[in-house]
């Protein structure tokens, strides 16, 4: 941990730091707030937040990426590649409600985000690594859970939030703005080793909001992220889809919580106690799957029989319809076993 070594509340101590990057505060702290991040520092102009522990100084990156949709810090104290004092400029900005029209409003903002954010870095999909992120987390939330995906080709790794919250998200002259644009202690507890997708950042916003909220955001996410960040192999449920992400959030809620000694929210006890029943039904789903996946076989093995092996016989009619109705049923149980994925959201 980096901790301050005099008094962050005395303009003294703020006139003695400079900035290593970006512009610096002017004249007395008006107020101090300890947060889950930190001390937030309150001045005329500006706001600084003091990070005593950071993951990679993710605050900085976000700055030089100039995305119109964040509020980001416009200076600050790196140390070793870590974010040790932020300052942001304070801007008249009101919480968004949480209706549909601000959901959605803020969903096309994070999937603007996204496209630039896929512009700078768009990294292969790295099951390993995030599943080895899961692999982490598990044990050392102790949870009775074991999960892990095969990620579409579709997911690919990015430039990601890292800490995006509804509750982070402000109105500003009619538009959204999207704030919280820092690492801090929450990813500094478990680093990341690869760039995450960016259904990370939608599984963030999504958990704890009703079926209609999270359709409204959602919907309005894939209609400004890129395409193939949205598409229906990226969201396969069977695959992993948004439903991984959101159990990794609150696998990252727990650890949280369990680190300060703070009680979880029921909401993350629920999610994690009916991961099981959840795991349960996507094995009587791949069940049916590979009963299907026979029974397309059978008609292509026929097929090469026939028509290949010197001393196959003419295939009666039987023999016909048998194979006519075994891709029949393969292709029902296909539809079956789409029709028993996960929604999307």
């Amino acid at each position: 941990m980096l901790l301050p070594d005099g008094d962050i509340s005395s303009q003294d101590w703020w006139d003695s730091q400079s900035a290593t990057w970006g512009d610096w505060v002017e004249g007395k702290p008006k107020s101090v707030q300890s947060n889950a991040s930190g001390w937030l520092v309150d001045f005329e102009h500006h706001e600084a937040q003091v990070l005593p522990v950071d993951e990679d100084g993710h605050g900085r990156r976000l700055a030089n990426l100039g995305c119109e949709e964040l509020h980001t810090a416009i200076g600050g104290v790196q140390f070793e590649g870590r974010d040790v004092i932020l300052v942001f400029e304070k801007l008249k900005m009101v919480p968004i409600e949480m209706d549909a029209e601000h959901l959605k409003m803020a969903g096309e903002s994070l999937g603007r985000f996204h496209t630039l954010c896929g512009r700078n870095i768009a990294t292969p999909n790295d099951e390993r690594a995030w599943n080895q992120r899961l692999d982490i987390l598990e044990p050392r939330t102790r949870s009775a859970t074991k999960w892990r995906a095969p990620h579409s080709a579709d997911t690919q790794g990015t430039i990601t939030h890292r800490n995006f919250r509804l509750n982070q998200c402000y109105v500003r002259e009619g538009k959204i703005l999207l704030g919280g644009c820092m690492g801090g202690i929450l990813n500094a507890l478990n680093p990341e080793s690869s760039p995450s997708p960016a259904l990370r950042d939608v599984a963030s916003a999504v958990i704890g909001l009703s079926a209609e909220q999270k359709r409204n955001f959602c919907e309005a996410w894939a209609s400004s992220a890129p395409a193939h960040w949205s598409s229906n192999k990226a969201l396969d449920g069977h695959r992993g889809g948004l439903l991984i992400w959101e159990y990794e959030q609150y696998l990252q809620s727990r650890l949280y919580h369990q680190s300060w000694g703070k009680s979880e929210p029921e909401s993350v006890t629920h999610f994690l106690s009916n991961v099981s029943t959840l795991q349960n039904g996507m094995y009587r789903a791949r069940t049916i799957a590979a009963g299907g996946m026979i029974c397309l076989y059978i008609p292509v093995v026929a097929i090469l029989y026939w028509g290949f092996y010197p001393e196959a016989s003419t295939p009666s009619n039987v023999e016909l319809i048998g194979v006519a109705i075994a891709a029949g049923v393969g292709w029902f149980l296909r539809k079956v076993y789409r029709s028993l994925a996960p929604t999307a959201w």
